[in-house]
C-alpha cells in the first residue's frame, strides 16, 4: 500500500522535504511508518526530535491522518492515507 507523508513546520525545516511517499506492506501501523521516516531522516534531525537508540520521535512530534485523527501509534494505515507529521511546539 502507498502512504503519503507531509512534513510541516519545524519538522519540514529540519528534514528539508515537504512530502514523501512510502510503500508499506498491508497491515502496517502508524508506528511502522514513523520508524521508517525516523531512520531515513535521522541524520537531519536534532536529538530533541528523534531518539535513534529507541527509534522514536519526541512526544511533541505528532502524526495526524487527513480526515480522521489517529487514536494511537498502533493504528492501522490504509492505502492512500495522507499522514501529517508536525511539531506541537510553536514559536512567536
Amino acid at each position: 500500500m502507498r502512504v503519503k507523508v507531509r512534513f510541516t513546520g519545524m519538522v519540514r525545516h529540519y528534514l528539508g522535504d515537504r512530502e514523501r511517499e512510502y510503500e508499506l506492506p498491508e497491515g502496517s501501523r502508524l508506528d511502522d511508518l514513523l520508524v521508517l521516516v525516523g531512520r531515513e531522516y535521522a541524520s537531519r534531525m536534532p536529538p530533541q526530535m528523534w531518539d535513534p537508540v529507541r527509534e522514536r520521535f519526541h512526544p511533541l512530534i505528532v502524526a495526524m491522518r487527513k480526515g480522521e485523527p489517529f487514536s494511537g501509534q498502533g493504528d492501522l494505515l490504509r492505502d492512500g492515507d495522507e499522514v501529517f507529521i508536525l511539531s506541537r511546539m510553536a514559536g512567536g
